[in-house]
């Protein structure tokens, strides 16, 4: 069964607590990183709306009608997906948890495995869950993206976009990075910025690139947009910022967990390495039925005649990227 276990005999005491694997935190969906579309079971028309007005002299007579009203209807049904494992629970009676099993025979359901165990799991759902979120590409797209032609302007896919499309192992749905990049490519939106390797030594250099692309108008919404990289970003920007001499470009609040570019915050997400996304929170949108649901497990027996169970999440998810000529990625 999926129980995996080495198990020794308990002759003294267990040590408590039990030491769970060293996890991120799915900061996306706890700390609002970005906007949230609930209540979403079929489809939500996005709608997004552009005018061009054109000034023109007075005339007492019949006017001339100048300028556009252009609105783009984009519909997004999320993706229902699950996560499914069976278990035999008795695989635990020689092991620490027969401590919280109930007396008798039949009983071999551990309370604590439930409540560290099965807990631990349900991390590992959201934090999956996350990563799709950014990174994952649908077979269809990895196909759409694999067809394009690469070039070096702003309305041609990128031969590092390309590349990282055909690396990807096909998920159920497309992520963020996925959507910028054939909607950049195959469309002309997103700005693209290539990129390459980063490190300490270049860090400083690479997010300038990402900083002089941001279009003017992004900076100065009252809405504050973010540098969106991955975890391995704040090790550069510390070194980095170790031996500088000046530090004005990565400012750097080590107590209150918080990294400036230029004076945009940067937030750590499970992005791909070599990859920076400057975008508006309200940009990047996250679709489902409820949030809550990433969280929700639900645990029982496979069958009224059967003593092995099972664990099972269910939630919808989806990933929407408007505004995308206003959105920057970099990747190399």
């Amino acid at each position: 069964m999926a129980i995996s276990a080495t198990i020794v005999d308990i002759r003294g005491k267990a040590y408590e607590p039990i030491l769970e694997e060293l996890l991120f935190e799915n900061k996306t969906v706890s700390e609002n990183l970005v906007s949230f579309e609930t209540d979403v079971k079929n489809e939500t028309i996005f709608t997004e709306n552009t005018n061009i007005v054109s000034l023109q002299a007075y005339a007492s007579g019949a006017p001339t009608s100048a300028g556009t009203f252009t609105l783009v209807d984009t519909a997004v049904t999320p993706t229902k997906v699950m996560f499914y494992q069976e278990f035999d629970p008795n695989v635990l009676r020689p092991s620490r948890f027969k401590r919280s099993m109930k007396p008798g025979a039949w009983e071999i359901m551990s309370t604590e495995f439930e409540r560290t165990v099965m807990a631990a799991y349900g991390k590992e759902v959201s934090l999956d869950a996350e990563s799709k979120w950014w990174t994952g590409i649908t077979s269809a797209t990895k196909t759409a993206i694999a067809a394009l032609t690469p070039g070096t302007g702003q309305t041609a896919v990128g031969a590092a976009e390309q590349t990282w499309a055909a690396a990807q192992t096909a998920t159920q749905f497309d992520g963020v990075v996925a959507k910028m990049i054939y909607n950049g490519g195959a469309l002309g939106l997103r700005v693209k910025v290539a990129g390459t390797t980063i490190s300490s030594t270049n860090v400083a250099t690479e997010y300038a690139k990402v900083y002089a692309a941001i279009p003017a108008v992004v900076l100065a919404q009252t809405e504050k947009s973010f540098l969106y990289a991955p975890y391995s970003h704040k090790q550069f920007i510390n070194i980095f910022n170790v031996s500088a001499t000046y530090r004005d470009l990565f400012s750097v609040d080590i107590k209150a967990d918080k990294y400036f570019y230029n004076g945009i915050e940067i937030k750590f997400v499970p992005l791909p390495e070599n990859c920076i996304i400057s975008a508006l929170p309200s940009n990047l949108i996250w679709c489902t039925d409820l949030v809550a649901d990433i969280n929700k497990m639900e645990i029982n027996k496979v069958a009224n005649n059967r003593e092995d169970m099972f664990v099972k999440h269910i939630f919808t998810i989806a990933a929407h990227v408007a505004r995308q000529a206003n959105n920057v990625l970099y990747l190399g």
